[in-house]
């Protein structure tokens, strides 16, 4: 069920009472004024109720703008639609080959660096990195784990350039494990050993940029390092991850990239992002007062305000009556249930990892629910039923 998003931004315009710039293509702002100001005052006349009481010419003002302005992004959009990596092969090739280059730069950089993965993703590729502590040779001084920050970033930006400039070839070769291995404890490399533990078939290929470096890899890649473009690659932010998502083992620095197959793409890409920002849910909701998040409460914890209550109110109003309308019927369930039921289910066999601590209530254990179904089964069986009773 969707809202249109006329009817989505003049709920939210209406109950704020503020700008609705953010929620509408840029089309919009030739009226922008004139439709806030009739918001603003219904909003100042019914406060709470502002979403029922808006003037139905500003809704109808507002809605073919914004209807308007859609088509217009939409045209944009497919004009500027960019290629992905299960629509084009050349596009994930090169962003495999370029978190190699940017894994070989990152050594060249920091030769305390140890590799581990390096996997292409949606809009480009990242690469985990170990820092471990180093010592002084000199004095002797231990030298704490290194932290990657944005000035180290442009040096590795740098180093992938000249890699690129020198054209290397990228290579491929068959090596058995054994012949794997012994080259893996040469480069001092303990995840490298790890990772050809967990390949299971052989022989083991190796990607090599050149003579300079190599990795294991089972590709694609481009044929050399030229054939990638300097000016449509950007490293992007630093993270921390834990080796094999485990955090009892090391915290890696996973570095993230964006990689495309010319500058426009990449220009493109950038402002989507930028506009994405724009209408981030946690930026909009603290600069609309509609919510907040209040971490002395607990992380990711919603704090409705009344704007945003508003909002919120409106919209299970029109959830419910169009699933009344459709024939379904409302039902209410408790948020916890006896530990026995969700083992009946199967729901704590299979999913226990991902659920909350249980809790003792009058001497027995109980679970706050991670579905409703259990419960909706309880129900039905709640009394004798005949096949008529079920939907056709």
């Amino acid at each position: 069920m969707k809202f249109g998003g006329h009817v989505m931004a003049s709920l939210l315009a209406t109950a704020c009472g503020r700008s609705v710039l953010a929620f509408v293509p840029a089309s919009s702002r030739l009226v922008a004024k004139q439709f806030n100001s009739a918001a603003a005052k219904s909003v100042s006349d019914a406060r709470f109720h502002s979403v029922a009481s808006i003037s139905n010419a500003s809704t109808r003002l507002f809605s073919a703008v914004a209807e308007k302005g859609t088509a217009a992004a939409a045209a944009e959009e497919e004009e500027e639609e960019l290629p992905t990596n299960e629509s084009d092969m050349d596009l994930l090739k090169l962003r495999h080959t370029s978190a190699h280059v940017m894994a070989m730069a990152v050594q060249q950089t920091f030769p305390e660096a140890q590799t581990t993965i390096g996997p292409w993703i949606d809009n480009g590729f990242y690469y985990d990195f170990y820092f471990p502590e180093t010592t002084d040779e000199e004095t002797g001084e231990v030298i704490p784990s290194r932290k990657l920050t944005d000035a180290d970033l442009k040096m590795v930006k740098k180093a992938m350039d000249k890699i690129i400039s020198k054209n290397y070839p990228i290579t491929r070769e068959e090596v058995s494990r054994e012949e794997a291995r012994k080259r893996i404890e040469e480069l001092g490399e303990p995840f490298k050993l790890e990772i050809l533990d967990s390949i299971k078939t052989e022989p083991i290929t190796i990607y090599g940029i050149g003579d300079e470096w190599w990795d294991l890899c089972a590709g694609p890649h481009v044929e050399s390092t030229g054939q990638l473009p300097k000016k449509a690659i950007a490293l992007q932010s630093v993270a921390g991850a834990y080796w094999r998502g485990d955090e009892n083992r090391e915290m890696l620095q996973r570095i993230y990239a964006t990689a495309w197959k010319d500058p426009q793409q990449l220009k493109t890409y950038k402002k989507r992002m930028e506009e994405a920002k724009k209408r981030d849910h946690r930026m909009l909701g603290k600069k609309l007062d509609l919510f907040s998040i209040q971490e002395d409460a607990g992380g990711g914890l919603v704090f409705w305000h009344p704007k945003g209550s508003a909002v919120r109110l409106k919209i299970e109003d029109f959830w419910k009556s169009e699933h009344i309308e459709k024939g379904y019927d409302l039902v209410y369930s408790p948020h916890i249930a006896n530990l026995e039921l969700w083992k009946t289910s199967g729901h704590f066999d299979f999913y226990k990892e991902g659920m909350f601590d249980q809790m003792d209530v009058e001497n027995e254990v109980y679970q706050i629910k991670p579905m409703n179904c259990p419960f909706h089964c309880l129900m039905y069986k709640d009394s004798i039923r005949s096949y008529r009773d079920l939907p056709f």
